[in-house]
């Protein structure tokens, strides 16, 4: 009974402190405004933070007691933050300026009867409203090329209820840090490119600028005007990953005194913070995760005639050993010629026409120089997953991945099981392409040659022992695959990232914030930094 009470108590405490972070009850108001400006200033700085400055321009038509400014996150400098509002040449200080109480991350900067009495009129009346804040924690890693960082920033926007029509113009504009001067160093959000980019006379710093006009209120609040930039990590003292640890900090923060009050939030802290670390993990492996089969048939058996570059797909090995795979098959049958020993790899085609499709277009994303061209790569193997992902309706997905499966299972077998170094040489050029599917390969090949014996391993082959021997044979193919696996183009670890983002798109996410792709100079890199972007907004 006791305990019962005591249950009942922390219930009604817990209620009632819900209650008292309840906003009370405003009279209701008819807002009705329209945007014709919106201008935004970004200041990179060395502590890894942003000083963000707006302007909005406004014609207002009906009440408006203040306005909701979206932040990019819960880090932001509420003490930092100023507003001013001009109405007709003369300038007028906010009433205050508080947490919104309308957006999860935003500033609320609230109109006293003096402002609200000059700009409520039926007719409309226009007014300015300049706004600063400095947010930290804004600056992330760029996991996916070495030695940069950068950020992702998307602009307040506001409710298309409130809002009439369009945003008239969106002009948006990022500073980078003091002392970064090299523009070709700078890399810009991916699909979304600046206008332009150049050193600013007045401050010194090099800024890019992002101009639209006509912008929709719900297209900006769904990201399609986010903007952000990268540079070397040299140029700021502080920056930061997004990683596990980070998001459950984010998380208990959000939970806040929710965790203090009632002991029972721990075990829903607990709950959610298990499938914090699933997410986690799983974003982790949707580089990997291009590959979704459609209308597989239990049941009707396995698709038997895939190529081995075909089959790795199936497989969904990782696409920088399948662009391997590829370079391999064309270098077998004379068709290019691989310099290993350059960074990326040089290739020369010999002018003998590739045989299958991913062969012909293989050869086409070689440039003049001999260089792979990263988009052509891109494209190529969005073209693979989709062809496979074809060939595959009307088969049994699992029984067909058995199947080539059992089929590297017996090129590996036949390989080991050669009794001299010349079936050993025959048996490895003839099944290695088929050996790559092994997700082991690296780990296997340099110890294959054990099963000859001793005196075998370091016997050449080949006319007059011209040949390498089992032993250096196994050594240079293991280098040649780790060599293509990361330096075929000069970011392969993007390329799974990129390919998935098409073949295999994430769901819409449900929560406020993200990450963002930076590329640039001709989609020189690509940036897989989490950077926290000003994804409140929608308000007033």
């Amino acid at each position: 009974m006791v305990r019962r009470l005591l249950c009942a108590f922390a219930i009604i405490v817990a209620v009632s402190q819900l209650l008292t972070l309840m906003p009370a009850p405003a009279q209701a108001l008819n807002y009705s405004f329209a945007l014709q400006k919106e201008l935004v200033d970004i200041h990179i700085k060395k502590d890894g933070s942003i000083d963000i400055d707006y302007e909005f321009q406004f014609v207002n038509y009906g009440d408006l007691d203040g306005v909701d400014i979206g932040v990019p996150n819960r880090h932001y400098d509420l003490n930092s933050a100023k507003a001013t509002v001009f109405i007709d040449g003369a300038s007028y200080a906010p009433s205050q300026i508080r947490k919104s109480p309308k957006l999860q991350y935003g500033v609320a900067v609230e109109f006293g009867s003096s402002i609200r009495n000059r700009i409520e009129n039926a007719g409309g009346t226009a007014f300015t409203l300049k706004f600063h804040i400095n947010n930290p924690h804004m600056v992330y890693l760029n996991e996916l090329k070495e030695g940069t960082v950068g950020i992702k920033f998307r602009p307040t926007w506001f409710s298309p209820s409130y809002q009439r029509g369009d945003t008239g113009q969106l002009l948006q504009r990022i500073f980078f840090p003091p002392g970064f001067a090299n523009i070709s160093q700078a890399v810009w959000l991916q699909d979304h490119p600046w206008d332009s980019i150049q050193r600013d006379n007045a401050s010194g710093l090099v800024v890019a600028a992002w101009d639209r006009s006509n912008v929709s209120p719900s297209s900006q609040g769904g990201g399609s005007f986010d903007v952000g930039a990268g540079f070397p990590s040299k140029y700021v003292d502080k920056y930061f990953k997004h990683d596990f640890w980070e998001a459950l900090e984010d998380f208990f923060a959000s939970l806040g005194d929710f965790l203090c009050l009632i002991w029972p939030c721990l075990v829903v802290a607990l709950l959610v913070a298990l499938l914090l670390v699933y997410g986690f993990v799983k974003a982790r492996r949707r580089a990997r995760d291009y590959f979704e089969p459609e209308l597989s048939v239990p049941g009707a058996g396995p698709r038997r005639d895939l190529t081995a570059v075909e089959a790795a797909i199936v497989l969904e090995r990782p696409l920088e050993m399948v662009a391997t795979m590829i370079l391999f098959g064309l270098q077998k049958k004379g068709m290019v010629r691989a310099d290993y020993t350059q960074t990326p790899i040089r290739l020369y085609p010999t002018g003998k026409a590739g045989e299958h499709y991913y062969e012909i277009s293989y050869l086409k994303a070689i440039d003049s120089e001999g260089y792979m061209v990263t988009k052509a790569l891109t494209d190529l193997m969005v073209e693979l997953v989709e062809k496979t992902t074809e060939k595959l309706k009307g088969f049994d997905f699992d029984a067909t991945q058995n199947y080539y499966e059992r089929i590297c299972r017996k090129a590996w077998e036949e390989v080991k099981a050669a009794g001299t170094p010349e079936l050993f040489s025959s048996g490895l050029e003839r099944n290695n392409e088929w050996m790559m599917l092994e997700p082991r390969y690296t780990v296997w090949m340099p110890t294959i040659y054990h099963g000859l014996p001793g005196h075998y391993h370091d016997h050449r082959v080949g006319a007059g022992g011209s040949g390498p021997s089992p032993r250096q044979m196994a050594q240079n193919y293991v280098s040649q695959v780790k060599a293509s696996s990361s330096n075929l183009v000069s970011s392969m670890k993007a390329l799974g990232t990129s390919v998935t983002s098409i073949t295999h798109p994430p769901p819409a996410p449900t929560y406020s914030g993200g990450g963002g792709h930076f590329g640039g100079g001709g989609g020189g890199c690509a940036c897989a930094c989490a950077c926290a972007c000003a994804c409140a907004g929608g308000g007033r």
